[in-house]
């Protein structure tokens, strides 16, 4: 759903169901103290859904990540919860070779619940050059560093993390 019908959807829930008094006061328990009704999350479909990382990719993605989120921006938890995915579904979908190339270690980040719903809630940060926390569909993720834990690095498809190194280094 896309946000503006969310809008909509919410101003035409608050018209119908907001129960006022005469006065113009709420009648308690019809709606939020801001005049939205409460909308319910409906539960996804038990079998409907694959799991975002296929189990020997998901045990190796936490190996790699100690069970520590691998983005760390300013709002994070800590505890890596979700595999955040470099290259979308939308982008290169769930079928034949793209759902290979979708569950490569180099294509993930372990990452705690705030760190990914920030990529998602701000996917022009999130694909800024320099970061490689979101990728495009041409992009191979083995030959695009990521800024991982702070450290622009390489990661491989063998659970591996290279630190990029600098002219200095060399």
């Amino acid at each position: 759903m896309t946000a503006r019908k969310a809008l909509k959807r919410r101003k035409r829930l608050a018209q119908v169901s907001a129960k006022r008094l005469r006065d113009g006061t709420l009648v308690p328990g019809s709606t939020f103290e801001t005049g939205r009704p409460a909308l319910k999350a409906t539960p996804l479909k038990p079998g409907r859904r694959k799991p975002a990382l296929p189990a020997q990719p998901r045990e190796r993605l936490t190996v790699r990540s100690g069970g520590d989120c691998e983005i760390q921006l300013s709002v994070c938890v800590g505890q890596a919860t979700d595999p955040s995915h470099r290259i979308t579904t939308k982008s290169g979908g769930r079928h034949g070779e793209a759902e290979v190339r979708h569950a490569r270690l180099s294509n993930v980040l372990d990452a705690c619940r705030s760190c990914h719903e920030w990529l998602h809630d701000h996917p022009a940060a999130a694909k800024a050059e320099g970061n490689g926390w979101a990728l495009e569909e041409w992009q191979e993720p083995t030959e695009w560093p990521v800024l991982y834990r702070g450290v622009l690095s390489y990661l491989d498809d063998f659970g591996g993390v290279h630190p990029v190194k600098s002219e200095a280094d060399a």
